[in-house]
């Protein structure tokens, strides 16, 4: 599953993924992971939470994001949720990328049984029609 937390910024998004974050600790059966390109809410998190400061990495661009997220998986089988905060600051994915960026994500949530929550600095109405279905 891939999911979109939308909203313009100041909106509540990131605050909202990290009462989330938090509260799957405790259902969740795998690792939760939480990508953020800086470390602003790094103790707002649950101890149990893995947090990535992707800005470490040198991440520009939707390719190198995929790279990322797919190398963690690669790396760890044992994930079964992926919250990344802040999708344009961590990739600079634009409007455009985004439909690309989430049906890459979708296949590798079926492949690996891993969920992805993101959030988008976009408004509902300015996602196309088949993205809207992704919206938390």
């Amino acid at each position: 599953m891939v999911k979109l937390v939308c909203g313009s910024k100041g909106t509540g998004k990131t605050r909202k993924m990290i009462e989330m974050g938090n509260d799957s600790v405790s259902t969740v059966k795998g690792k939760v992971f939480f990508l953020e390109a800086n470390n602003k809410h790094i103790f707002d998190l649950n101890h149990d939470i893995k947090y990535i400061n992707t800005k470490d990495f040198g991440i520009d661009n939707p390719d190198q994001f995929l790279g990322f997220a797919y190398g963690l998986l690669a790396a760890d089988y044992d994930i079964e949720l992926v919250y990344i905060d802040g999708l344009y600051k961590i990739a600079h994915i634009e409007a455009g990328d985004l439909e690309d960026v989430i049906r890459k994500l979708e296949t590798a949530s079926e492949k690996f049984e891993v969920d992805f929550v993101m959030s988008v600095s976009f408004d509902e109405h300015q996602l196309t029609p088949e993205m809207k279905e992704y919206i938390f």
